[in-house]
């Protein structure tokens, strides 16, 4: 159901603005209308070259006017008036009542005041108020100023731009009192030693006193071996005791850590060894084949270091140091370092305990993979502060019900979940055993289905959004009110962050308008991307709104402000997507295809919800389109590419199918994968009660109506996550489930067969 509309105004138009517009137009041969249509141009444009097109409508009196979307505003208002006259106010002309637009502004007989109608469906009632207050500043830049090209004309005046700048932007530069991310735990060790600081799934205590002396001898151990500021230590590990020690090893050197995911393929490791060169890497007998023969020294985390000394070593380390380099996805086809400084986190740290204590009796869980930023939060944070962290089981982390258990078995406090594993979560925690205070979500845009949903499952827990690219660790939080359909903002800048939003010539965007989110602060934006200054410079560009020397972070993010200081999050102004929480540039994924020797070309697509990817493939001249190996080129993505960047499913195609203006048209594309899938298998119905009912029960899970019995998990959209829920769902109804590498691979049909081998019911389909 769409909102009605929102009226603001009327806003006063300054009395000289009317007179001017007029002795404008009057030279230039044209009507008074024509120059308010202009107006509605401009500013359509500028908001449309950020990748959010608006269609605005003036009236006044019986003319009206659409705007034209594109339209081109890099001439002069002068110039733009002299052409509308010379064709006898051809932009005058009335449009179609029927066409979309997303904003009318109608404008007084005698020019003096206007409102403006947001016919968009907003619960934010000061965005009309915006557009009325945005058109009368670009209409008196127009007066002003006719013969300066109209897209630089500011939309702001000076008394706006202040209140965007300190007003809703309370930045506060943190003061950092450490010098490594060990330190605060060093303090809480002293406080509380026999406290348990480390707990894993089979009973494993660790105290703070013993974590300390263990994390201790492993770093004097480093250090006679030449680790130390400057210096980057690998750790290759499971996720375990032995894993925190290592890592709390490494910054208590001073030394940058890079955390290499076990999950990862062979070729991405040794990328990202090759990469950062490491002095040393600390694994163990399980993960030490995974790791190529090179200069660096391997180090047993297992080993006993009774000789080392247990004492806090004292290391000439600076907060302003690297404390890890994460790897995320790059459009360049290789992924790139985020360098990441200690005194970043330990400002975030802080401002999180500030808002969200814990305190000495929780308890949080270590699930994320270290090589994720998100791993700070656990890895840290509850260790400053007395709470126990216990350690998710490897595997664990990717089973929702796992996860439901652990939280009502321990009194873990606090808890970060993406969206695409909230959803499952809640349909497996119990509100009588869970004693969470916060859920903290993000990663993905937190929908108000989910929202709601968490309400209705978690009445007593807060819900927080939580906003942040790993070059800046988390921006913006904000506790969700239970509201029902309300809109999901993303919430006000932590203090350490400047949060602008600006357009293509990095000026200000006036509150309730879309542009891109640039964040700032001299602490807290990552320093770069490791080895890499090109797509540094690309990225970190210096900040004209800071002190001198400051920079900011291009997020790619198209975002906007509340008249009320809140950020909204309207989408991307690029092609990048988020899978699972972890960024995924499908220009990386393009770059590994492209390098098989039988592609071509190919073009890689988000789709559905939950999304999955599709990747478009053209053979080589000289091969037809039915005779690629698909299978060939999905082994070579998978020897570079970790799993959640994998494609679901991969189509030969004889070109790429692209739009009027040269770009990939994914519903072309889209439409084509249907066909071909139609076509290769065609839709079969089930053939009997039991493959109708595991039918049914594909369609549940995975939320989608085309199901045939040929179909199989992955096809239809199945990822990790539904896999639990269908084995539930299979035990549930059908009273068996089939085996775990059956349901991935195996088609609905084959899937229905095994639950009829364990359930020795009759074969019909295949009798």
């Amino acid at each position: 159901m769409t909102s009605p509309p929102e009226c603001a105004g009327p806003v006063a138009v300054p009395a000289d603005l009317p007179g001017r517009l007029h002795r404008l137009a009057v030279a230039a041969g044209a009507e008074d209308f024509v120059a308010l249509s202009i107006g509605a141009t401009v500013l359509a444009q500028r908001l449309s070259r950020l990748g959010s097109t608006r269609r605005v409508r003036v009236i006044r009196g019986h003319l009206e006017a659409i705007t034209p979307v594109p339209a081109e505003p890099d001439g002069s208002f002068r110039a733009a008036l002299r052409e509308a006259g010379g064709l006898r106010n051809a932009a005058a002309r009335t449009e179609s009542a029927d066409q979309r637009v997303d904003v009318t502004i109608v404008v007084s007989q005698d020019g003096t005041c206007l409102y403006a109608e947001n016919m968009i469906n907003s619960a934010d009632a000061p965005s009309a108020l915006c557009w009325a207050r945005t058109f009368v500043q670009l209409l008196t830049g127009l007066a002003c100023d006719p013969d300066a090209p109209m897209s630089t004309l500011p939309l702001i005046d000076a008394a706006e731009r202040e209140r965007i700048l300190h007003g809703l932007n309370r930045y506060q530069r943190p003061e950092i009192r450490h010098r490594t991310m060990a330190e605060p735990f060093e303090e809480q060790a002293e406080r509380t030693p026999d406290a348990v600081a480390l707990l894993d799934e089979s009973g494993t205590a660790v105290g703070y006193r013993e974590l300390n002396m263990r994390a201790n001898r492993l770093a004097h151990f480093l250090i006679r071996q030449g680790a130390g500021p400057g210096t980057r230590v690998g750790i290759c590990l499971r996720r375990g005791i032995h894993q925190i020690v290592a890592i709390y090893a490494a910054v208590k050197t001073g030394a940058t850590y890079v955390p290499l995911d076990t999950d990862l393929p062979d070729a991405r490791l040794a990328y990202i060894l090759e990469d950062t060169a490491p002095t040393h890497i600390l694994t163990d007998a399980v993960c030490r084949d995974r790791i190529p023969d090179d200069p660096w020294h391997l180090v047993d985390v297992e080993r006993e270091l009774d000789g080392c000394a247990a004492t806090n070593p004292i290391v000439a380390a600076s907060p302003a140091g690297l404390l890890h380099i994460l790897y995320t996805s790059g459009t360049t086809g290789r992924p790139k370092g985020v360098a990441y400084p200690t005194a970043g986190a330990l400002a975030n740290l802080a401002y999180m305990q500030g808002k969200y204590p814990f305190e000495p009796d929780n308890c949080a869980l270590f699930k994320t993979s270290a090589a994720f930023d998100v791993s700070i939060w656990e890895i840290f944070w509850p260790l400053y502060h007395g709470a126990c962290l216990v350690i998710c089981r490897d595997g664990g982390h990717r089973d929702p019900r796992h996860l439901a258990r652990l939280v009502e078995s321990h009194p873990v406090s606090i808890i970060f979940l993406p969206p695409t594993v909230m959803s499952p979560f809640l349909e497996q925690i119990s509100a009588e055993r869970a004693r969470l205070r916060w859920t903290l979500c993000g990663g993905e845009p937190v929908t108000p289905r989910i929202r709601d949903t968490f309400y209705a499952t978690l009445p007593d827990t807060t819900l927080l959004n939580c906003y942040g690219p790993t070059e800046a660790n988390s921006v913006t939080d904000m506790p969700l009110p239970d509201e029902p359909g309300a809109p999901v903002p993303l919430g006000r800048p932590a203090a350490n962050f400047r949060v602008t939003i600006l357009d293509e010539n990095l000026e200000l965007v006036p509150v309730g308008m879309p542009g891109e989110a640039y964040i700032g602060g001299e602490i807290g934006v990552a320093q770069a991307y490791w080895r890499a200054p090109g797509r540094t410079a690309e990225r970190f560009v210096p900040d004209p709104y800071g002190p001198p020397g400051s920079r900011m972070y291009r997020t790619g993010d198209l975002c906007r402000y509340r008249m009320d200081g809140v950020l909204e999050h309207l989408g991307r102004i690029d092609r990048q997507i988020k899978i699972r929480g972890l960024r995924i540039e499908p220009g990386e994924i393009e770059s590994v295809l492209a390098s098989h020797p039988a592609v071509a070309d190919c073009a890689v697509i988000a789709h559905d919800t939950p999304v999955r990817l599709l990747a478009f493939v053209v053979p080589v001249a000289g091969t037809a389109v039915d005779d690629l190996d698909l299978t060939a080129i999905e082994q070579h993505a998978a020897r570079f590419l970790p799993d959640h960047m994998r494609p679901k499913q991969i189509v030969p195609m004889s070109r790429i199918l692209t739009d009027v203006n040269g770009k990939i048209d994914n519903r072309a594309l889209i439409a084509a994968w249907r066909d071909r899938d139609d076509r290769e298998h065609g839709f079969v119905p089930p053939a009997d009660e039991l493959e109708a009912a595991v039918v049914a029960i594909y369609r549940r899970v995975l939320a989608t109506e085309s199901v045939s019995v040929l179909d199989n998990f992955t096809q239809l959209g199945g990822n990790s996550m539904l896999a639990f829920e269908l084995f539930d769902e299979c035990k549930q109804t059908l009273g068996a489930q089939p085996e775990p590498e059956q349901l991935l691979i195996g088609t609905v049909r084959e899937v229905a067969a095994a639950i009829r081998h364990a359930s020795c019911l009759p074969d019909v389909a295949g009798s």
